[in-house]
């Protein structure tokens, strides 16, 4: 009885979470244009069988674009620089755990992993009915063959769920959660937010990217939820100073991404005692940054 339920309450959050009612979404062709300059991967995206899921959508383009050395901002990154496969110094002896919830096609962790060397651990995760769209996705497109790569395993995490948090939790504490585009629907934020409050330890820092589609629904996440529990920050360009001699100085601009209204936070969980009745964090960065929105 106790499975029937689980699976039924599986169900009810795919559909909620990927197949709202008048779905009609198409395959991504590619980055915007205003970010032509990536190059991207060409995964298996599927709508019709596994809905929004099945889409790499813009926030995954602006997260691999923040990953990424050759974009400056402020604050940078936070993976260190020598669990790179292009550092020159020898393996780190630590291990660097990534984690990416509601992954859909697993675009962003694919990308970290296509980038990162060992002793680094990325895990994909989403709903148990997406988990054969990231395994085909890793299959044919994560196959290293240099024995110093990143390991990557794919799993499934239901927000809410305490079991399969726990489960991600089994080989130590996670150093980075990766959400890409997560945040749309309010009947998810609570159990995205517990998720969130069971994986993260002091030091787990998050990145969201997030593209901004209703600020009436999508305001409350930030304040009301994810806010209360979590310092957070967004991500600046860091771009030239704006004088007549010829500097290599950088200074911070714009939000990332906000051309085409996509933009990356960087949180981490809030001190004991610490958590606030409501945050207005979001609404400040609102009026003082995104008035455009």
């Amino acid at each position: 009885m106790l499975a029937a339920s689980e699976g039924s309450k599986d169900d009810r959050d795919f559909l909620i979470g990927n197949r709202p009612e008048g779905l009609n979404v198409e395959a991504s062709v590619g980055p915007p244009s205003a970010w032509n300059q990536l190059s991207h991967l060409s995964l298996k995206q599927d709508v019709e069988q596994f809905g929004l899921a099945g889409k790499i959508w813009q926030a995954a383009y602006i997260l691999q674009s923040y990953f990424s050395p050759d974009t400056p901002t402020e604050p940078t990154a936070p993976i260190p620089a020598e669990y790179f496969l292009d550092h020159p110094g020898q393996l780190p002896n630590k291990p660097y755990r990534i984690l990416e919830l509601g992954a859909g096609t697993g675009y962003v962790g694919i990308w970290l992993a296509k980038m990162l060397r060992r002793p680094c651990q990325v895990c994909i995760t989403d709903l148990e009915q997406v988990v054969p769209l990231i395994e085909d996705n890793v299959a044919a497109h994560y196959q290293p063959t240099d024995g110093n790569a990143a390991t990557v395993r794919v799993e499934r995490l239901h927000w809410g769920n305490a079991t399969d948090a726990k489960a991600a939790l089994r080989d130590g504490p996670i150093d980075l959660i990766v959400i890409s585009d997560c945040v749309y629907f309010p009947e998810l934020f609570e159990i995205l937010t517990d998720t969130l409050i069971h994986l993260c330890s002091p030091s787990t820092k998050i990145i969201i990217g997030y593209k901004c589609r209703s600020l009436e629904k999508e305001a409350g996440f930030w304040q009301d939820y994810f806010g209360r529990f979590f310092e957070y920050e967004p991500v600046r360009k860091l771009e030239p100073v704006d004088d007549e001699e010829a500097t290599t100085e950088l200074q911070p601009g714009g939000l990332l991404g906000e051309e085409e209204g996509v933009y990356v936070f960087v949180g981490s969980r809030r001190a004991e005692g610490q958590v606030k009745a409501a945050d207005d964090t979001f609404t400040t960065l609102l009026f003082c940054n995104m008035m455009d929105l």
